[in-house]
């Protein structure tokens, strides 16, 4: 059950880099709450497939993955990852984040929440 929940969570990211909506029927159930770091928030299937959509129109996503997992209690994951996107003017885009996703009895990811930093890492003090 848990490696399951691994593989939907590794698609979700394989779709947004080959811009694939086909998947996301098996992954997320039709009352879907989803909130991004920056407060956007889309309810069910039909509002992520807008903003999936309108996004690959102004961007590339060049890397989209799983740094490790972490399940919590009967329905809950928590997932570190790392996004690079391009701009279609050019402009790069990362950030590193963290995913608290909630699954229904389905196995279906019910609630999504997104926390992340958008700057690249430095270290200041370095020698």
């Amino acid at each position: 059950m848990l490696r399951q929940r691994e593989e939907k969570i590794k698609i979700w990211f394989e779709m947004w880099v080959g811009e694939d909506l086909a998947p996301m029927a098996a992954i997320f159930s039709d009352d879907v709450e989803y909130t991004e770091c920056w407060g956007y928030q889309y309810f069910g299937k039909d509002e992520i497939k807008a903003w999936f959509e309108d996004w690959h129109k102004n961007n590339v996503m060049e890397a989209f993955y799983a740094k490790d997992f972490l399940h919590m209690d009967d329905n809950k994951t928590v997932v570190r990852f790392k996004m690079e996107a391009l701009t279609k003017s050019g402009t790069e885009r990362w950030m590193d984040g963290v995913y608290i996703v909630e699954w229904d009895e389905n196995d279906c990811i019910k609630s999504l929440e997104e926390y992340g930093e958008g700057c690249r890492k430095t270290r200041p003090y370095e020698k």
